[in-house]
Parts: C-alpha cells; sequence; structure tokens
C-alpha cells in the first residue's frame, strides 16, 4: 500500500491525515517504508514518538535513502542522529529565511502580494461606496473579490476614524 502526504514534514506525523490513515491500517510485523527521514517529520521528538509508537505495536521502520532500520539497536540509534541533523537543518533554513526577509526589508523592497486595485482602482471604489454601490457590485466592476472590496473599505472607515 502506498500512502502520499501532501501536508509538510513540519506538522507533526500523527496530525497529518495520511500518516494517521495509514498507522491505522499498520499490523505487527508490518513495515513502514519512507523515502527520506524528513518524510516523516522534522522535529526529533516528534519522529522518535513515532518511532517508539511502531516499535510499541511490533511495526518496522525503514528509511530508503540511507538504508536504516529500526530493528535493530544500532538502526535506531542512527535514526535518531538523523532526525536530529533534519530538525537543525529545518533551523537554519528558517533562521535564514528570517535573515533575507529582515535585509529585503532594511534595502527597502517591499515584500508579499503586489496588491490586486491601484490608486485609482481603490479611488474608484470608494467613490462608488459614497454612491451606494454595494461591495458585490464594485467587485463586480473592478474584477477582484468581495473580499478585497470589504477590506479596502474597512481600511478607509479605520483611516477617517483616526482623523
Amino acid at each position: 500500500m502506498i500512502t502520499q502526504d501532501i501536508i509538510s514534514g513540519g506538522v507533526p506525523a500523527l496530525s497529518r491525515p495520511g500518516m494517521s490513515s495509514l498507522l491505522r491500517t499498520l499490523e505487527a510485523g508490518d513495515s513502514l517504508v519512507a523515502a527520506k527521514l524528513d518524510r516523516l517529520g522534522r522535529d526529533t521528538a516528534d519522529v522518535i514518538g513515532l518511532i517508539r509508537i511502531l516499535n510499541a505495536r511490533s511495526i518496522n521502520l525503514r528509511i530508503l535513502n540511507v538504508g536504516v532500520e529500526t530493528n535493530t539497536p544500532n538502526g535506531r540509534l542512527f535514526l535518531t542522529i538523523l532526525a536530529a541533523f533534519a530538525e537543525f537543518e529545518r533551523e537554519i533554513i528558517k533562521e535564514r529565511t528570517i535573515a533575507g526577509l529582515e535585509a529585503a526589508r532594511a534595502a527597502g523592497r517591499k515584500l508579499g502580494r503586489r496588491p490586486k486595485l491601484s490608486g485609482r482602482q481603490k479611488d474608484h471604489a470608494l467613490e462608488m461606496a459614497a454612491t451606494g454601490s454595494t461591495n458585490g457590485q464594485i467587485a463586480s466592476v473592478l474584477g477582484v473579490s468581495v473580499s478585497t472590496v470589504q477590506r479596502l473599505t474597512a481600511q478607509n472607515a479605520h483611516q477617517k476614524a483616526a482623523f
């Protein structure tokens, strides 16, 4: 049986629907085979917890890219070390991403999505709202979602209240 999970390995294994479903179908003597360790999880404690659950149920775990199996003490030790490195790698990536975002902000770059509406379109939307057009009508004219118009009108009302 092959199971795929489209949720990140950063999400705890037991919280992922595909993994939970797979664990319910495994029986004693079965083997859980993963292509890579980080597909099981990137948090050391989570991976070790998963290994403990599998061992308690007499289910073998095999990681293909490193050839490790949990049916021996050496295999469990090596897998624990690999799990720690996977967690370390994830933390380093997170730190670098944050540093890159901070550097971009310091350089004056705008981050995030580009606005759906130009300044002229925003002014037009606010004029339409002032003349009684509904958010749905405004959204239809401008080709955006109703929630985009709602955010714009709410932001405008908030700015007026601040003065």
